[in-house]
C-alpha cells in the first residue's frame, strides 16, 4: 500500500482514509480537516512500511471507503496496538467479492476481463452522481497504471478468500441508495452484525462527494464543547438540563443500591459540569480525596459544595494522569460521549483504581435525540450496551449495564432547539447546519398530542475493578 499526508502538522489526531479501488491521493487533496490526515491507496499488498509513525498519534480516526474497507480491515488486523479511536465505513463491505453481501462476482470478473484506460473512464463516470460532478472529478484523476490496477484487483480478489481473514466491527457505516458499484441491499447484508450504526445517504452516489463534510461530523471537536458548554454554564445551564439532573440522580441511586457506597473514599469525577452528581454523593461519603475534573472553567460558587478539601482541574480528562492505585471510584455523569478514544481512557481507569475500586459512569446510546439527528445529518458517534459491555469487562466486572429512554415535550421544534443550544449539547461540528435542513426540521418534526418529543437514551454502568 502506498500513502500520502495531506495534512501534517503535528497534531494529537490522525484522519486516516483508505480510498476505494483506482485511485490514488489526487481527487481527494483539497479537502481540509482541522486534524492531520493520511490517504491510503493501491492495495496490491497489505502493508505500510513506515507504519510506527502512526502510533505516534493519540487518536486515529479511521475512514474507508469502497475497496478500501476490505483494506483497511486487513490493516487493523495487523496492527491491533494503533491508538484507532473511531472506524467509519463509507459505501462497500468487507465481503468486497460477494454475490450478497458485496459486488456481485460477474461485475467483478468483468471488471478485471474487460480492464483497460477506457474501461477505467467508464468506471469513474458509474461512480459519480451525475455529469456535474464526473467533470469535477475528471479535473483531479488518479495516476494509476492500468497494470497496477489489475494487480491490486488480484490482490483483493485473493485475499478475499484466504481463510485468515476476518472481518471487523466498526463503529458507523454509511450506505447511499444510489450507488451503482455496491448494491445497496448487498451493503445492508453485509454489515449485518458488524456494525449497529448505519446511516442511509439518499442523494450520494458511490463516490463521496461529501467527504470533507462526514469527516468534519464525525469527529469531535474540543475546543467547540469547550466552548458551548462554558456558554450554557454561563446562561442557564441548570434550569435546562433537567433530564441531566434526572440521571445524576438515577446514577446515584444505582450506585448506592448495586454495591454500596463507603465513608472516607478517594474520589475522581470525570466531566462534573455544574455538580447535579457531586452534591448528591458528597454529603453522604464525605470523600478523604476529591478530584473534580471539567473541561471548562466551573466556578466554586456553582458547584455549591460545603468542603473546601477538593482539587478542581480544568482539563480534558483524556489527558489527565495520575499514580496507579489512588482512587477507590472514578466517576462521571452525562459526560463521557465526547471522549475520542474510550477503549484508552477505560484502561486508564483501570490502573487508577485501587483493586476493590469501581467505575460508576453514564452516558447516552444510539437514539440519543433521535427526533432530529435525521434531519440535521450531525451527531456524536453514540455506543450502545453491546460495545460497552464487550470493552469494559476487558478490565472489569461488570455489576449493571442498563438503558433508559427519557422523553421531554416541547411546544414548538424551536423551542427544541433552543433547549439543545442552551444545554451545550450541540457542540459536535464546526459546519453550520445547512438552513435547508433547520427548515425542513421545523416543518417536518412530528408532534404528539400537540407537542414535540425530544428523546434522551441514558445508559448507565457501574462495573468493580479485576485488578
Amino acid at each position: 500500500m502506498k500513502y500520502e499526508f495531506l495534512k501534517h502538522n503535528g497534531s494529537k489526531s490522525l484522519v486516516l482514509f483508505f480510498t476505494g479501488w483506482g485511485m490514488d491521493a489526487t481527487p481527494f487533496r483539497s479537502i481540509n480537516t482541522e486534524c492531520d490526515m493520511a490517504v491510503v491507496w493501491e492495495y496490491v499488498n497489505f502493508n505500510i512500511d513506515d507504519v510506527l509513525q502512526f502510533r505516534n498519534y493519540q487518536n486515529i480516526y479511521l475512514i474507508a471507503w469502497s475497496f478500501g474497507i476490505f483494506a483497511a480491515s486487513q490493516f487493523i488486523g495487523r496492527h491491533h496496538n494503533l491508538p484507532i479511536a473511531f472506524k467509519m465505513a463509507i459505501n462497500g463491505t468487507q465481503f468486497p467479492i460477494d454475490d450478497n453481501r458485496g459486488i456481485p462476482h460477474s461485475m467483478f470478473n468483468a471488471t478485471l476481463a474487460n480492464l483497460s484506460e477506457r474501461s477505467m473512464m467508464k468506471f469513474y463516470r458509474r461512480i459519480c452522481r451525475n455529469t456535474d460532478e464526473f467533470h469535477k472529478f475528471s479535473a483531479n484523476l488518479p495516476c494509476r497504471s492500468v497494470k497496477s490496477l489489475h494487480d491490486e484487483l488480484v490482490n483483493i480478489e485473493t485475499s478475499t478468500f484466504s481463510p485468515q481473514y476476518a472481518p471487523q466491527n466498526w463503529d458507523k457505516v454509511i450506505i447511499s441508495k444510489n450507488d451503482l458499484i455496491f448494491p445497496f441491499e448487498n451493503q445492508l447484508n453485509g454489515w449485518n452484525g458488524l456494525c449497529e450504526t448505519i446511516e442511509i445517504e439518499e442523494t450520494e452516489a458511490h463516490f463521496p462527494t461529501n467527504l470533507e463534510e462526514l469527516i468534519s461530523r464525525n469527529i469531535i471537536n474540543k475546543t467547540l464543547v469547550k466552548t458551548k458548554f462554558s456558554n450554557s454554564f454561563k446562561s442557564g445551564y441548570d434550569s435546562n438540563a433537567v433530564i441531566q439532573r434526572n440521571i445524576a440522580t438515577s446514577l446515584y441511586q444505582k450506585w448506592e443500591k448495586s454495591i454500596g457506597t463507603k465513608q472516607d473514599a478517594a474520589i475522581l469525577e470525570i466531566g462534573c459540569g455544574t455538580g447535579f452528581l457531586t452534591q448528591l454523593y458528597v454529603p453522604r461519603i464525605f470523600p478523604s480525596k476529591l478530584i473534580l475534573n471539567d473541561l471548562c472553567n466551573i466556578p466554586t460558587i456553582t458547584l455549591n459544595l460545603n468542603i473546601t478539601n477538593y482539587e478542581f482541574i480544568e482539563q480534558d480528562a483524556e489527558t489527565l494522569s495520575f499514580p496507579d492505585n489512588t482512587f477507590d471510584y472514578v466517576l462521571s455523569s452525562s459526560a463521557i460521549q465526547w471522549f475520542e478514544n474510550l477503549p484508552l481512557f477505560f484502561e486508564k481507569i483501570h490502573k487508577w483504581l485501587k483493586p476493590d475500586g469501581a467505575l460508576v459512569i453514564s452516558t447516552f446510546g444510539p437514539n440519543n435525540m433521535k427526533e432530529i439527528k435525521d434531519y440535521v445529518k450531525i451527531s456524536l458517534n453514540y455506543k450502545g450496551t453491546n460495545w460497552y459491555n464487550n470493552e469494559i469487562k476487558r478490565n472489569f466486572d461488570i455489576v449493571l449495564i442498563s438503558e433508559e429512554c427519557e422523553t421531554m415535550l416541547f411546544d414548538s421544534p424551536l423551542q427544541v432547539l433552543r433547549h439543545i443550544q442552551s444545554t451545550g449539547v450541540n457542540s459536535v461540528s464546526t459546519k453550520n447546519v445547512p438552513r435547508s435542513a433547520l427548515r425542513h426540521l421545523l416543518n417536518s418534526y412530528k408532534s404528539v398530542d400537540g407537542k414535540f418529543p425530544l428523546t434522551y437514551n441514558p445508559i448507565y454502568i457501574i462495573a468493580t475493578n479485576n485488578k
